[in-house]
């Protein structure tokens, strides 16, 4: 497999939990340093205009949300499966992975927001909020939910706690990509918001895994300027196969649009379809800065219809 290239920024809570993800596989990677907010003019050539961070690229393949990469790493080396997924934990790993990006984050990015109205930069929150709450959201809105909200993140971070108390202790099984989401939930809180670490003082077993975490994969082999990963792109090839392999009424070929399934900013992604899994959707695009790149998202989470 051609270098892992993760277009990234420190302070992204989504790309420390890869950064986490690729230090428990135990793979090198490279980083490339991306801007916070848009426009982000050397990262949508390779992406077909997807924004959101952090992006994995492989070559000349693209690979879009932390769902999708935590199953590309499993696959970039022999151990590496054994290590994100030990025993038969894939699925349930993959499914507390999920339940927590759904479920928990909207909740802690909710509160964090809400703290940070008056003393983030105002165009940082005004690109944050129109991601996360979508059109029509209000400083005041926010501040009125702000009471609830932290009640539900609350009764979340119980069913999180029982389900780590349930797996047993962390330094007695192994770890797997569903710790590394917790861990993620946990590193958000304590660094993001003032009430965050005397919220987890009453999770012991999210605090252990978290600890067990911290610091892992946080160091990348080197460093690559954009226009540097831009020339790999441009120089490779997409090596994902293509195909349909289930049942759809899409066909290889086909123009279609691609994005988020929730209330939010992001953009619909285009592009000609290249593959589709009951996992992953590919689709193939074209730049004058990047030549044929292939972009994959999860199916999983993404609305996708026919835009011919």
């Amino acid at each position: 497999m051609a270098d892992l290239i993760l277009h990234h920024y420190w302070p992204s809570p989504f790309a420390h939990k890869t950064r986490m993800a690729m230090g428990l596989a135990g793979l090198a990677w490279t980083s490339v340093e991306i801007p916070r907010v848009p426009p982000k003019p050397l990262l949508l050539p390779l992406t077909a205009g997807y924004r959101r961070t952090p992006v994995l690229q492989v070559g000349a393949d693209i690979y879009c949300d932390t769902h999708n990469i935590a199953q590309v790493l499993a696959d970039a080396e022999p151990n590496a499966d054994d290590r994100l997924f030990p025993g038969p934990s894939r699925g349930a790993a993959l499914m507390l992975a999920e339940w927590v990006d759904q479920t928990l984050f909207p909740l802690a990015v909710r509160v964090v927001i809400t703290e940070a109205l008056d003393t983030a930069p105002p165009d940082f929150v005004q690109d944050r909020g129109d991601l996360y709450f979508g059109p029509g959201w209000t400083p005041e809105g926010l501040r009125a939910d702000a009471p609830g909200v932290i009640l539900q993140l609350e009764a979340g971070l119980g069913r999180l706690e029982s389900c780590l108390a349930g797996l047993g202790r962390c330094d007695t099984r192994a770890l797997s990509s569903g710790d590394v989401a917790a861990a993620f939930i946990a590193w958000f809180l304590r660094g993001r918001w003032s009430r965050g670490a005397e919220l987890l003082r009453d999770h012991p077993h999210l605090c252990e895994v978290e600890a067990a975490l911290e610091g892992m994969g946080q160091q990348p082999a080197r460093t690559m300027s954009a226009e540097e990963a831009l020339v790999i792109a441009e120089r490779a090839a997409p090596q994902a196969p293509a195909g349909i392999q289930h049942r759809s009424d899409l066909a290889v070929g086909q123009s279609v649009g691609v994005r988020p399934y929730v209330q939010s900013s992001d953009p619909e992604v285009f592009g000609r379809l290249r593959a589709l899994s009951t996992d992953r959707i590919s689709i193939d695009h074209e730049h004058a800065d990047v030549g044929h790149v292939a972009v994959h998202f999860p199916v999983a989470g993404y609305q996708i219809r026919p835009a011919d």
